[in-house]
């Protein structure tokens, strides 16, 4: 197995490729498990979710959009696929998760050039296709989104706007459903 962290020995504290530790227990340090190198990543910014098949699919930040990656031996290794996107979602951070219900969500910015759109996308066939489509927040300078579920299934979405402009700078809060 191809360890990333000695990719880059030059740099221990920012090692190269995508990471995936695996939680080890309260009071002991996480296990390392494997990482997948993304072309055309700076700031891989990924995010998995283990499909229903026991898979694990891998989404990253790249300077085209979101790169996709599969593992089929638990996170050790990893196959590069064709690109996630390459029409919406300029080189930004999104968010990338398994709902409560089984469906997957991804928030993300829809638009091919700019941080704008703060769109909710539902999947109900595991990433195959995103019909459902919530735009939360339609303004520019809109990123960095992030979330959780309660239990009764609400879906907190959290996002900043205008992070590089002082008279905006500003973190948001959009609450939504799968209903939405």
């Amino acid at each position: 197995m191809f360890d990333c962290r000695q990719a880059k020995k030059d740099d221990p504290i920012m090692p190269k490729g995508a990471q995936l530790y695996r939680f080890a227990g309260y009071g002991k340090p996480f296990e390392y498990v494997g990482c997948s190198f993304f072309k055309d990543s700076i700031f891989a910014e990924h995010m998995m979710v283990e499909r229903k098949d026991k898979t694990l699919w891998m989404l990253a930040r790249t300077s085209y959009g979101i790169a996709q990656a599969e593992s089929k031996d638990g996170g050790k290794t990893w196959k590069e696929l064709e690109p996630f996107t390459k029409s919406f979602s300029v080189g930004t951070r999104f968010f990338f998760r398994r709902l409560n219900s089984g469906n997957l969500l991804l928030v993300v910015n829809d638009h091919p050039k700019t941080r704008a759109n703060m769109t909710a996308m539902l999947s109900k066939d595991e990433g195959k296709t995103w019909p459902c489509k919530l735009v939360i927040d339609e303004r520019e300078s809109v990123s960095y989104p992030d979330g959780v579920q309660s239990k009764e299934g609400a879906i907190y979405v959290t996002y900043d706007r205008g992070r590089y402009k002082p008279d905006m700078q500003e973190i948001l809060l959009a609450k939504i459903t799968e209903a939405d």
